[in-house]
C-alpha cells in the first residue's frame, strides 16, 4: 500500500512544462552567454593592445615635440607648450590605464 501511495505522490510531483521548446531556449541562452563572455575577453585584450600602442605613440610624439621650437596662442616658450602637451598625454594615459585595470580585474 505504501508503495502505491509513493507512486501517486511521485506522479503529482512531476513538473509539467507548458512550453515544448523550453530546453532548447535554455540551452540557446547558455550558449549566448558563453559567447558573450568570450567576446568580452577578446575586447579586453584588444583594449590592452591599443593602450600600449597609444602609450608608445604618446612617448614618440612627446620626444618629437621636444625637438621643435614653436609657440602656441602667443606663448613663444616651447618648454611650456611641451609641458602642457606632456601633462595632457599623461592624464589621458593614466585615466585609460585605471579604466583598463578596473575592467580587467572586476571579476
Amino acid at each position: 500500500m505504501e508503495e502505491r501511495e509513493l507512486k501517486d505522490w511521485m506522479q503529482h510531483s512531476k513538473l509539467e512544462i507548458k512550453l515544448p521548446d523550453f530546453e532548447d531556449n535554455v540551452m540557446d541562452a547558455i550558449r549566448e552567454k558563453q559567447a558573450s563572455e568570450k567576446s568580452v575577453w577578446k575586447n579586453i585584450r584588444w583594449s590592452w593592445f591599443f593602450f600600449l600602442v597609444g602609450l608608445a605613440l604618446g612617448l614618440i610624439a612627446t620626444t618629437l615635440f621636444a625637438s621643435f621650437d614653436f609657440g602656441f596662442a602667443g606663448i613663444s616658450n616651447s618648454k611650456l607648450v611641451l609641458l602642457a602637451f606632456e601633462v595632457v598625454v599623461i592624464f589621458i594615459l593614466a585615466t585609460q590605464f585605471d579604466k583598463l585595470i578596473r575592467v580587467t580585474f572586476r571579476k
